[in-house]
């Protein structure tokens, strides 16, 4: 269920993963019950060697005594998750989306390399298409548009440092306008007469090229197009750009002009948008259902609530790592919360079904607590440490992404792990989960 919330999502590789990777989860527990049973019946088992009654098991006493020592001490455990909920929360502020292509390669690589240079060299590779549209035909042969698109283009060159170049019908009008007065610098403005607009775009289309005019302006000059190359193609570039051009949006109207966008910079802006919008269904509506269908499984209200605390508690915390370590929320980074909340979700049912049938084996919460310690506990530790060291193989690709991927996997496998034995373990011991005084259904 956690996984499948990504079908919310407008972004298909995110809404694909969510739906093939739920399908691998049932996949994957149906030859579970089905064939492991098979191999022991086929196979045998080795016989398991009994412990002295009375001692813990070496292995797991120090996560008795870690998991113990944050009940004991419950002030100090929930201010300390507190004060470290709080410094996530400030980091998630400074999360920041991005989508850039170029960034999923190394920086030494020919094609970063190239893109640096055409950079430098030129306007830029990517490109903002801030289309004009008007009611009226011939509003784009008027002087105080083309002034107005004139403005536009050099304010956003002079005010964005990613903005290399723009390029729209006041260009031509401003050109041939030098051109008719002996190339002099003087008259590289736009006339302050339609009729002499007219008539320079009538010579144009007689003695030049109509196919290139066309690509700044319709037939009916009621529509144009102001291209801005930029010299990026993250979100911030694109933000700052379009931040510019929104200050005109308003002068536009004025003259019965709607601005509206296009291009492959603007694109990635709107891929970014969905991504975030996306992560904030799939997160609220798989927290609803997850703790419902835990509410549902255990028949006690508390239970369903206190399920859901690895995976708040993972969610907060690794969303906080990123923004404090300049980690871009991506189609990468994005799928790393769907990933926590079924991590968190394994653990925490693991770990509450065997602290209740504890419980009805008449065993006091402490005794129970820790013998589910041991045990399940024992389970989780060990799930955890496989599954990070499986994933921090991925720290030798080669590909950028990967490796993103696999330090906040393993982040996200600990911090599950952390919050599954400490903090929902004191609540399940301060508020008697599954004894006589808990909240059932």
């Amino acid at each position: 269920v956690g996984l499948i919330s990504l079908v919310t999502s407008e972004v298909y590789p995110i809404k694909y993963f969510g739906i093939f990777t739920a399908f691998g989860v049932m996949v994957a527990m149906t030859l579970s019950l089905l064939l492991i049973p098979a191999f022991f019946m086929v196979f045998g088992i080795s016989p398991i060697r009994q412990k002295k009654s009375g001692r813990n098991q070496p292995a797991m006493s120090w996560l008795v005594s870690f998991s113990e020592g944050a009940n004991r001490r419950p002030v100090l455990s929930l201010g300390l998750t507190t004060v470290f909920i709080l410094f996530s929360l400030w980091g998630i502020s400074k999360v920041w989306i991005n989508s850039s292509f170029l960034d999923n390669f190394e920086k030494s690589s020919a094609i970063v390399q190239t893109d640096s240079f055409v950079n430098s060299k030129f306007g830029g590779t990517s490109t903002i298409n801030v289309i004009l549209d008007a009611k009226s035909p011939d509003t784009f042969k008027k002087p105080e548009v083309l002034t107005l698109m004139s403005e536009l283009q050099n304010t956003t060159v002079s005010q964005s440092p990613w903005v290399g170049n723009s390029f729209s019908l006041a260009d031509y009008i401003r050109r041939m306008n030098r051109v008719m007065h002996s190339d002099s610098a003087k008259y590289d403005i736009i006339p302050n007469d339609q009729n002499l607009i007219a008539q320079y775009l009538l010579l144009y289309e007689m003695s030049g090229d109509p196919e290139n005019l066309w690509k700044v302006v319709d037939g009916s000059f009621s529509t144009a197009n102001v291209t801005l190359q930029l010299k990026s193609d993250n979100s911030k570039a694109s933000n700052e750009a379009l931040a510019i051009i929104e200050k005109y949006r308003n002068k536009f109207n004025e003259h019965g002009i709607h601005l509206a966008y296009a291009g492959s910079g603007y694109k990635a802006l709107i891929f970014t948008e969905l991504i975030l919008e996306g992560q904030i269904k799939s997160l609220l509506l798989s927290f609803i259902i997850v703790a419902l269908l835990l509410g549902l499984m255990f028949k006690n209200v508390q239970a369903g609530l206190i399920g859901t605390i690895p995976i708040v508690f993972t969610a907060i915390v690794s969303f906080g790592l990123m923004g404090w370590f300049n980690i871009a929320l991506s189609t990468t980074t994005a799928l790393i919360s769907s990933i926590a909340m079924g991590i968190g979700v394994d653990y925490a049912v693991h770990f509450l079904e065997r602290y209740r049938s504890e419980i009805r084996e008449g065993r006091s919460p402490e005794k129970a607590g820790i013998l589910t310690i041991q045990h399940s506990g024992k389970a989780i530790f060990g799930n955890a440490l496989v599954v990070i060291l499986g994933f921090l193989v991925l720290l030798f690709s080669v590909f950028p992404p990967n490796r993103t991927l696999g330090i906040l996997v393993s982040l996200n496998m600990f911090l599950s792990f952390l919050g599954t034995v400490s903090v929902m373990y004191l609540l399940i011991r301060k508020t008697k989960l599954f004894t006589s005084k808990g909240g059932r259904l």
